[in-house]
């Protein structure tokens, strides 16, 4: 008990400073916050965001550049296939040239309306993309053309040496490459546009356009010349901005106090199970107290009339040896079935797995049940499968269980004519034992929990009629488990219970 309550009061402590915490953290780093400050990190913020719509039109560019530097050569027929590729894979490019880097001239090229419109380039052009590619790095150029972009960069591993030239669409590529992206950074907080300097043309836009005052953040398009992209916030002011993290804020701590409420919840339920499980103990400990206390008090008496010679005759002498027995053996077994639980809880119960016949099991200690049987007229009736396999299995342990199933059919049997049926069948690859009687029956309320330890149904004036400790099926559901089986009950009120074992078969 001493264990479980550090427990709670660990998770209790847990529960409390996690959200006091959190909270007070966040005061006082609103303390020690102000609008200046606010303001410098959403500039941050939004001169970030346009960078990396920025950044991702450079890995767009960068991975067509890579596509086309392909060690091949420019007569073979696999670099029209890479040129074809990439054409129908991106809209925007409407057409792809190479010029031969020391004669200038065109020696492939790709168009969407098979009409060029890619002339030579400069001179200077092809000397500063050497230069570049000579110093270490690749270099991108860009040209104008009105609502079109020439990109222009010197191929390393195609062969000749190469310069080649993609004209693409500004507004295609730009949908194309770059929409979903500055949808997904807009959602319904930003208002981006791209626009067109030289002819004041909407490229893209997101929320609607952006007049000029609202937008004070503006980068130009590194890969589309004359192109510019500007990003405001859709709540123009800053104090909104302050007043929405005042919300969050507020939702946070709205958050912390469910989980602290959840938690207590929680402590309450568990200091509920607790004291439920110490009453059941306490009752366990009354039940085995008087379970115990009659045989004792039968043994005491008898055995003292024995020593005390006041026995009229022989056969009284023999009868009550017979109850000395009977009390001793009934003792025995409780003492034993305390103990199995005990060695069960504590995980120190050794089992010895061999090969078993259920059947033979079965009719051993149905035998052994024979002379109680016959005190409490029952009637016994065995429906063995004769090809049932063997099975893997503990014997002691099978016994116990088999032992503990049809005591409970005795005890909770029909008053006036009490039936146990014990059947066998072997399908599915488990083998299945069922021990059914035609008793009180459980009630759909308590069939969950008489697996539990310690719990026994005590309503009416049941607990009074049928002793017990509460541990036989619990033992029942443990020894299962060891055998990596289960344990089924199937009942109804008033009609009967069945328990049904299941053991898988070994696996060749």
């Amino acid at each position: 008990m001493k264990k479980i309550v550090v427990q709670l009061s660990l998770v209790l402590l847990l529960v409390l400073a996690l959200p006091v915490s959190f909270f007070l953290i966040q005061q006082a780093s609103n303390l020690t916050e102000n609008e200046e400050i606010v303001q410098q990190a959403f500039n941050q913020q939004l001169e970030t965001i346009l960078f990396t719509i920025n950044q991702n039109s450079e890995n767009v560019i960068m991975a067509w550049v890579n596509q086309l530097d392909v060690p091949l050569d420019c007569s073979g027929a696999t670099i029209d296939s890479v040129l074809s590729q990439l054409m129908m894979n991106n809209v925007a490019i409407q057409e792809i040239v190479f010029f031969d880097i020391k004669t200038r001239q065109k020696i492939k090229q790709h168009c969407r309306n098979q009409v060029t419109q890619i002339k030579e380039p400069a001179d200077e052009v092809f000397s500063s993309l050497e230069r570049s590619l000579q110093q270490g790095y690749r270099k991108v150029e860009t040209q104008n053309e009105g609502g079109n972009t020439l990109l222009l960069f010197r191929l390393k591993t195609v062969k000749p040496q190469v310069l080649a030239v993609i004209r693409l669409n500004n507004k295609t590529f730009v949908e194309q490459n770059l929409g979903s992206g500055i949808q997904q950074i807009a959602q319904n907080r930003f208002s981006v546009l791209i626009t067109d300097t030289l002819s004041r043309q909407v490229v893209y836009a997101v929320n609607a356009n952006v007049s000029d005052r609202q937008t004070a953040h503006r980068q130009p398009m590194w890969y589309v010349p004359g192109a510019t992209a500007s990003i405001a916030l859709m709540s123009a002011t800053i104090t909104d901005l302050v007043y929405e993290r005042a919300q969050r804020q507020s939702y946070l701590f709205a958050i912390m106090v469910f989980l602290l409420v959840l938690g207590i919840v929680f402590v309450i339920v568990t200091i509920r199970r607790e004291i439920r499980l110490a009453e059941m103990k306490s009752e366990f400990v009354s039940n085995v107290s008087h379970e115990i206390r009659t045989p004792l008090a039968l043994i005491s008496m008898y055995s003292e009339t024995l020593l005390l010679k006041r026995i009229k005759s022989e056969q009284k002498a023999t009868e009550y040896l017979n109850v000395i027995n009977q009390e001793t053996n009934r003792l025995t077994a409780l003492v034993n079935r305390i103990l199995s639980f005990s060695k069960m809880e504590k995980k120190k119960r050794e089992y010895h797995f061999t090969d078993v016949n259920v059947n033979e099991l079965i009719v051993e200690v149905c035998d052994n049940f024979e002379p109680h049987f016959k005190a409490q007229a029952v009637a016994l009736n065995l429906v063995l499968n004769s090809h049932i396999p063997f099975i893997s299995a503990d014997r002691d342990s099978i016994i116990e269980s088999l032992i503990n199933l049809i005591d409970n059919a005795v005890k909770y049997g029909n008053a006036e004519n009490k039936t146990i049926e014990i059947r066998t069948k072997s399908t599915d690859g488990n083998v299945y034992i069922d021990v059914e009687d035609n008793g009180i029956g459980i009630s759909k309320k308590h069939q969950k929990l008489v697996f539990d330890k310690f719990f026994r149904v005590t309503e009416g004036n049941l607990a009074h009629k049928a002793k017990g400790s509460g541990l036989g099926l619990n033992i029942v559901k443990m020894i299962m488990e060891k055998h990596k089986g289960k344990i089924l009950l199937n009942s109804q009120q008033g009609k009967g219970s069945c328990f049904t074992l299941i053991f898988p078969l070994k696996k060749n």
